[in-house]
């Protein structure tokens, strides 16, 4: 069996004097790329900021190859969806930013690695005002890679880009996760497809507070592709599993009866 590495265990979270979320639990294994998903509201980027020490939690815990998570650290790296660059500092110094820090110098090479392998060497020097969005989110990549996290955290990180950046960036992300094995990520997204591209398990969440639903293998061998995962004869009963639970949920929550299928899946909101 294989070893969880993340154990969020009986977790609470209060903001604004409410209980956003209570009695949360959830794990990743080693290697593992989870997708999380839920209709709006339900806690998705407050789980994701909590995980990663952003914001405090009241009761439970967080644990990381067996050692706590209370704060901001080097072990885990966060992507957001609006980029969280500097604008005042280049491209290259974006993504040198958590070494500058920790004062570690890169004796590997790992920054021109990174920069080569998000396309981004001869824009090094420029600023965040002089990148499109799909180059912005190739430096906010690039720069929570280059702590080597144990965590890595995606919040909808390309949900900003046009339809054919999201795909390319899709495809290098995946191509980027085929070279490892030893890395975690939490994927917030509000796109089934994305999630069921992306990840080895996904998880639905409800709520407030939020709740898990459903937990689900993705059964689609890796390595995968943007532009041929649909024509899988495993992607369709999926995407309607994960569809009519978070149809179901909107429905219970407005009082309406439950979906009886995913016909109308355009209608739905699943942002956070």
């Amino acid at each position: 069996m294989a070893h969880a590495s993340l154990i969020v265990d009986d977790l609470e979270v209060h903001l604004g004097g409410a209980t956003i979320m209570q009695h949360l639990s959830l794990s990743a294994e080693d290697g593992e790329f989870v997708a999380i998903i839920g209709t709006s509201g339900c806690g998705k980027t407050t789980l994701l900021r909590t995980v990663a020490g952003l914001i405090p939690h009241v009761d439970g815990s967080i644990a990381l190859h067996d050692k706590p998570v209370v704060g901001p650290e080097s072990r885990v790296a966060m992507v957001f969806q609006h980029f969280g660059l500097f604008p005042w500092k280049t491209v290259e110094k974006n993504v040198s930013y958590g070494l500058d820090v920790i004062g570690r110098p890169d004796p590997d090479g790992r920054i021109d690695r990174l920069l080569e392998m998000m396309h981004l060497t001869e824009s090094r020097r420029k600023y965040p005002f002089q990148l499109s969005g799909g180059m912005k989110q190739r430096a906010g990549i690039a720069r929570a890679l280059c702590m080597e996290p144990e965590l890595l955290l995606l919040d909808e990180p390309l949900s900003a880009v046009d339809a054919i950046t999201r795909e390319v960036l899709q495809g290098e992300i995946l191509h980027l996760w085929d070279s490892q094995s030893d890395m975690n990520a939490l994927l917030v997204t509000h796109d089934l497809d994305e999630a069921i591209l992306m990840a080895d398990r996904i998880i639905v969440l409800g709520g407030p507070p939020t709740q898990v639903l459903l937990e689900t293998t993705v059964p689609i061998a890796r390595p995968r592709n943007p532009r041929t995962i649909r024509s899988n004869p495993e992607y369709a009963p999926l995407r309607a599993r994960l569809w009519e639970t978070l149809q179901n949920t909107q429905a219970a929550a407005h009082g309406r009866p439950p979906a009886s299928d995913g016909s109308s899946d355009d209608a739905m909101e699943v942002r956070s």
